[in-house]
């Protein structure tokens, strides 16, 4: 249920000549992409690239002696990283938790903004980030999974390509590369994660503050990226609606379809840049 009216407040603010306003386009800024990388991920990566090169002397002064003790030592040096990470981990989840409050403020500001712009209405005493704590509470959660598996992941890889070296006595200079290439790997994975994270938190964001303003309507924003979805690009500016009433309807001379299933919708896929502007219908 809508928490407010946002058409009829527009309506005793402004004497409206049109049927409807397409809301200005809110594109989250890639700083916080970045910001959710360097506070949250980057310290994981930089964990297991410190880590990585203990390893890799360990491996290069084993492989050669090669002692009954050197692969336990070895397995040491792997949980030891992990043991650190669990201790790191609760400083991770603290700044997830900053990240995602400044995400919901800075969201909330634009939203304010272009309902300001396009009305006249202030939002300002009307919103809060306790109206959609359950989809921040929902991200904190997904981010730390999201974390501890970078880590998880990191530690099997490493190890595999420890005891795969081991086991075949391979050079101390191919294991290196593989481990590294490991760390390297940790590091794409996550600055791609930190991206697609915040276009889906935006994203999710955006949505339930059109819904408790009362808007049903709103409009396909594509990414244009280099290589995007057809089906997504081909949405571009339309107009969708989950109201039964809505869909068929004729606004601002188009017609307003049943949106596809939600975890198509903008943002929602892997990596998917899409996003949605909201419409106000006045008529």
């Amino acid at each position: 249920m809508p928490r407010y009216d946002l058409a009829s407040m527009a309506r005793r603010q402004r004497n409206f000549r049109r049927s409807a306003i397409v809301f200005r386009d809110i594109r989250p800024p890639a700083m916080l992409a970045t910001d959710l990388y360097q506070r949250c991920y980057k310290p994981v990566v930089d964990l297991w690239a410190s880590a990585a090169d203990t390893i890799i002397a360990q491996y290069a002064s084993t492989i050669d002696t090669m002692t009954t003790d050197a692969p336990a030592d070895i397995s040491g040096a792997i949980d030891g990283a992990s043991n650190t990470f669990d201790r790191l981990f609760i400083t991770l989840t603290a700044s997830l938790r900053d990240w995602v409050l400044r995400t919901e403020q800075w969201q909330r500001g634009s939203w304010r903004g272009a309902v300001l712009s396009a009305t006249g209405v202030d939002l300002g005493t009307l919103l809060g980030p306790a109206d959609v704590r359950a989809t921040m509470d929902t991200y904190i959660e997904w981010n730390t999974k999201l974390i501890r598996n970078v880590s998880d992941e990191a530690r099997k890889k490493i190890g595999d390509a420890v005891f795969s070296g081991l086991t075949q006595r391979q050079p101390a200079r191919d294991v290196a590369a593989r481990i590294r290439e490991v760390v390297g790997m940790s590091q794409r994975r996550s600055i791609n994660i930190a991206s697609d994270q915040l276009s889906k938190i935006s994203s999710e964001l955006a949505d339930e503050r059109r819904r408790e303003a009362g808007l049903s309507v709103w409009q396909w924003v594509s990414s244009h990226k280099l290589h995007p979805r057809e089906w997504h690009q081909a949405r571009d500016g339309n107009l969708y609606s989950e109201e039964a009433d809505m869909q068929g309807k004729t606004v601002n001379g188009k017609t307003v379809a049943e949106p596809p299933a939600r975890d198509d919708w903008p943002g929602r896929p892997p990596y998917c840049g899409c996003r949605s502007k909201s419409v106000l219908v006045l008529d």
